[in-house]
């Protein structure tokens, strides 16, 4: 059975969080089924049907949201008003909006970042959270993705395509990207975002190909993220740093043994140093950065499996 049919739509709304942006929300499965919020990654790259794939079992009230200018989120693309505080506080006023008490989160790469800090932030309406790829948003964490001496090391060639010469500073880079997302010249937009987006399937899923319709619907995607990465991510890691230890509510962190965009020990330096004193992730092996990757893909499903059933039972025992 196709995950549309065991969870159907429920229905599709564009909430006003004010300051000029529209977020979209889609429901699906059970309206009286365990709440849980997904949360997407880039940040800008919107949620996509498929993922509910990722709920094997029926009895989940889903909720796909649509950040701040990305997906379906009105208006598309759009920088003005939109760092990473917003998105935490739009968390909560989505929350209200559905008269939700408490949601589970799930989310992978930036949306565990961003689902992580605000289950720090508003714990009490947390009930539990899975989560894969976990981009922390550092400076090495930024170093190791876009910087000369982390990723770059390993994907050589690709990184040599990617940066044109310009990869001598993280500053001369993400000008170099400005400039070229910005430019009067279409070929010259065009080229620019390709490049962008080739580097991050190149070590989210190496040997995945890059089509044209990808790449021109990928435009929104590559703005935002540069926007979020030349503004240091908002002050999201100093954030997350102070309230990290504040988690009180089941959490697991799933990291692919070939993640080389959110490499296993960044997280696990960030949590002994910053977060709650048992949580460690968990080594997906042989596993990549995606859900595009079977492995990941599968352990992510059997974790929201086992959550799914371990709230169920225990709301049967209430």
């Amino acid at each position: 059975m196709s995950p549309a049919k065991s969870h159907p739509l429920i229905r599709q709304d564009w909430i006003d969080v004010g300051e000029g942006h529209h977020l979209f929300l889609a429901q699906y499965g059970d309206p009286q089924g365990i709440p849980v919020l997904y949360l997407h990654g880039g940040p800008g790259a919107g949620c996509n049907p498929l993922e509910l794939r990722l709920f094997i079992d029926r009895g989940f009230h889903i909720y796909l949201l649509d950040q701040r200018a990305a997906g379906r989120s009105k208006p598309c693309g759009e920088l003005a008003n939109n760092d990473f505080p917003s998105l935490v506080k739009d968390i909560e006023r989505v929350r209200h909006w559905a008269g939700v008490e408490a949601w589970c989160l799930l989310g992978g790469s930036f949306g565990a970042t961003l689902g992580y800090l605000y289950s720090c932030v508003y714990p009490e309406r947390v009930l539990s959270q899975i989560y894969w790829g976990m981009f922390i948003p550092s400076y090495e964490g930024m170093q190791w993705l876009y910087g000369r001496g982390g990723a770059a090391q390993i994907f050589s060639g690709e990184y040599r395509q990617f940066a044109a010469g310009h990869g001598e500073s993280l500053e001369q880079l993400f000008d170099h990207f400005e400039t070229g997302f910005s430019h009067q010249d279409a070929e010259v937009r065009r080229s620019s975002v390709w490049r962008w987006l080739r580097w991050e399937l190149a070590l989210a899923v190496p040997g995945f190909e890059l089509s044209e319709a990808l790449a021109e619907q990928g435009g929104a995607l590559a703005r935002v993220e540069l926007h979020y990465a030349r503004n240091q991510y908002f002050g999201g890691y100093q954030l997350m740093k102070k309230v990290g230890g504040d988690l009180i509510c089941p959490t697991i962190i799933l990291q692919g043994e070939l993640d080389w965009v959110c490499p296993q020990r960044l997280v696990d330096e960030f949590l002994v140093e910053h977060g709650p004193s048992l949580l460690r992730s968990r080594l997906v092996k042989g596993g990549y950065h995606t859900l595009a990757d079977s492995k990941m893909c599968r352990a992510v499903a059997e974790a929201v499996t086992q959550m799914g059933r371990y709230l169920a039972a225990g709301k049967e025992d209430k």
